[in-house]
């Protein structure tokens, strides 16, 4: 069977999910090497805050990135438990959010390293937006050009859908134009984020198990 566009499709989505989770965990995992022990003056509580404190960017940056690739996991996870079928084009859209997730590692640090550099969190932003925007695009091909999730779910729902996912890339290229005038500004922004997409998907399981109910 195939698409409007002529692609292929397969039914199942397993293991495009099960690749992306490996990914995933992988990207959360690499996070935390860029912490390092610190090296201690002594072993008194004061070096040892002393010791934190120094590695407080890395940390914080960690907890950032941390929270931005668990955010989504969680979205991926039930933007999946909609598809019915898979194809080539849904394969390399993913396969192309999952590349700019895997850079996270990479920018993490080097934000972790440079915390108040304008062009480094101009980096981190853009390389989160190009995450965003894959998964938009993404988004835009399963919801209205792949026919990959049943014809019962609501267009208003698929809009509404592609709508927010769009929010994250204009709030990270926000972010980033903020940081060449306000570096803390657009750390804070980068921060929050996250946050934004976590609250609405628990609202939305919710009011999910309600109707069941």
């Amino acid at each position: 069977m195939s698409n409007q566009s002529g692609n292929p499709r397969l039914e199942g989505t397993g293991r495009v999910e099960a690749f992306s989770d490996g990914v995933m965990a992988i990207i959360c995992t690499l996070l935390i090497f860029e912490v390092h022990v610190p090296t201690l003056a002594n072993l008194s509580a004061a070096a040892v805050i002393q010791g934190l404190v120094s590695i407080a960017p890395k940390i914080i940056s960690f907890a950032i990135s941390f929270f931005i690739v668990a955010g989504y996991w969680v979205n991926h996870h039930y933007f999946f438990s909609r598809i019915t079928h898979t194809d080539w084009k849904l394969l390399w859209w993913n396969n192309l959010l999952l590349f700019w997730l895997a850079v996270i590692p990479f920018t993490t640090a080097f934000i972790g390293d440079y915390p108040e550099s304008p062009m480094v969190v101009v980096i981190y932003s853009f390389v989160l937006c190009m995450a965003a925007v894959s998964f938009s695009m993404m988004g835009y091909h399963v919801f209205f050009k792949g026919r990959l999730v049943p014809e019962s779910l609501p267009m208003e729902e698929r809009k509404r859908e592609f709508r927010r996912s769009l929010m994250g890339a204009s709030l990270y290229v926000f972010a980033g134009l903020l940081a060449f005038f306000y570096v803390r500004a657009a750390l804070a922004i980068l921060a929050v984020i996250p946050f934004l997409y976590v609250i609405p998907y628990l609202t939305r399981a919710q009011d999910d198990t309600l109707q069941q109910d």
